[in-house]
């Protein structure tokens, strides 16, 4: 089992970098860095932290895990591949797969819709919703597809693909925060260890991301970094 943040790629202008759980992708704003993904990286590749996009304190990082979310992040090495990368983001042409291995039955339902698609159990699914922030603080989100007051901004999705009982490959293009966690929640399926969205208790958290597909900056070559 992997259990520490380490360098997975590294080519001319970008980094992958697999992050272990319960650390930060990135550092809070205005807050002393402390140990976070940019933190381990930017020890030995400092010019990441030249890269400045919407959230400067966030350098280079090309999109963020959840802190108990385990597994590869995208880092660009210089202002070009950085701008380059978040167009690609932008139009969807950065795909992530993550591996999520769940438990049945959701242990709350405070603010989810009725789920009206297709059982995941039963083959490919594919999951569509607007979100909502939702709780205290705003610090969980919902699904949204029937509710029109919160039928706003971008549709998400999420492919599902049951690999065993209680196993499944997710993936994503851009993602909304919690994507992943409360679109299998909203299914019944609640990943393991995530009591935030009705999962059991585990000192295991059931979701890793596990291969990234971007197209390199500088080359124009399609790379797909996979553990």
């Amino acid at each position: 089992m992997i259990t520490d943040t380490h360098l997975v790629f590294e080519g001319p202008d970008t980094l992958v970098w697999w992050k272990e759980s319960g650390i930060p992708t990135v550092p809070l704003k205005n807050t002393i860095d402390g140990r976070t993904l940019l933190s381990i990286a930017s020890a030995y590749y400092p010019e990441i932290r030249c890269c400045s996009g919407p959230n400067t304190w966030e350098g280079g990082v090309v999109h963020r895990l959840d802190n108990l979310t385990k597994g590869l992040v995208l880092i660009a090495r210089n202002q070009k591949a950085y701008d380059a990368l978040m167009q690609q983001q932008k139009k969807d042409m950065i795909i992530k797969e993550y591996r999520a291995v769940t438990t049945t039955g959701r242990s709350i339902d405070e603010g989810f819709e009725p789920f009206l698609q297709y059982p995941i159990t039963d083959g490919p699914v594919r999951i569509t919703s607007y979100f909502r922030s939702f709780g205290p603080g705003g610090k969980s989100v919902r699904p949204v597809a029937t509710s029109k007051r919160y039928m706003k901004g971008k549709v998400y999705s999420t492919e599902i693909v049951p690999v065993s009982e209680n196993e499944y490959l997710c993936t994503i293009t851009r993602g909304f925060r919690h994507q992943i966690r409360s679109h299998l929640a909203w299914a019944g399926h609640p990943i393991n260890g995530d009591v935030q969205y009705g999962g059991v208790p585990s000192d295991d958290f059931g979701l890793e991301a596990i291969s990234i597909s971007y197209i390199e900056p500088c080359s124009g070559r399609k790379l797909t970094i996979t553990i």
